[in-house]
């Protein structure tokens, strides 16, 4: 290793920062779920930098499905829903795949736990382009005969429920910038940098999708993945 002054240090104390640095960014997939559309092959995964999860139980909700896990440091249900169907406006789409992640930290130890949402295997003339809105950070995926929305939270939104201490832990309230940097946005896939919680801290982390076949009269799956909390919390049935 290189130090400032350009010589090769073989310190055991720069030694091991960097190995906790290195080992802090390798990631293992704990948790994999698809979702095949005709614009491509969707995918959701948490990743960690420890390897341990249990599946505790599951069950459905009255109109979504539920996993609890236990890792290394976090108790983790995983909820798996379709949107409401039509929407406010009268319109539907043709199917939608959506994740809620709830996350409980149970443990003090640093688990480094990210989400990824990706899409691969699309057509060669598929077209991607940024389709955020207010309160919604989203990406759309297009061709000639169908048309693929897919969003989360924006750092906004994520901001005010810190304020409310609405599962976002009001510690990590930004006062400076009222913005949540845990999301990076991209033309194929969203990453959320969970953030380092303390124990019986929780925090709420959403994901939807939809498609449709194409029609540029009508923004229905951008409509789809544009829902509050609350609002997929009273579909689904969690209380």
């Amino acid at each position: 290793m290189v130090n400032r002054k350009g010589r090769v240090s073989n310190s055991p104390t720069f030694l091991s920062r960097v190995v906790v640095v290195h080992l802090r960014k390798m990631r293992n997939t704990l948790i994999n779920r698809t979702f095949n559309t005709p614009l491509g092959i969707i995918s959701c995964d948490l990743n960690s930098n420890y390897t341990f999860i249990e599946l505790q139980n599951s069950g459905s909700y009255k109109n979504g499905t539920y996993e609890k896990f236990k890792t290394s440091a976090h108790d983790i249900e995983l909820i798996e829903f379709k949107v409401k169907q039509p929407f406010y406006n009268g319109e539907t789409i043709a199917d939608s795949k959506c994740w809620i992640w709830r996350i409980e930290k149970v443990k003090e130890i640093f688990e480094d736990l990210e989400i990824k949402v990706l899409i691969t295997d699309f057509p060669k003339n598929s077209e991607f382009d940024f389709a955020s809105g207010e309160n919604l950070d989203a990406f759309e995926i297009t061709n000639d005969k169908w048309k693929l929305h897919i969003g989360t939270e924006d750092g906004e939104i994520l901001n005010y429920r810190a304020e409310n201490n609405d599962w976002f832990p009001t510690r990590l309230l930004n006062k400076k910038n009222h913005w949540q940097e845990i999301t990076e946005l991209n033309k194929s896939s969203i990453l959320t940098n969970v953030p380092e919680l303390k124990i019986g801290e929780k925090i709420h982390l959403q994901y939807l999708t939809a498609f449709d076949k194409q029609n540029t009269e009508t923004i229905n799956t951008w409509v789809a993945i544009d829902e509050h909390k609350s609002e997929l919390e009273k579909w689904i049935g969690i209380k």
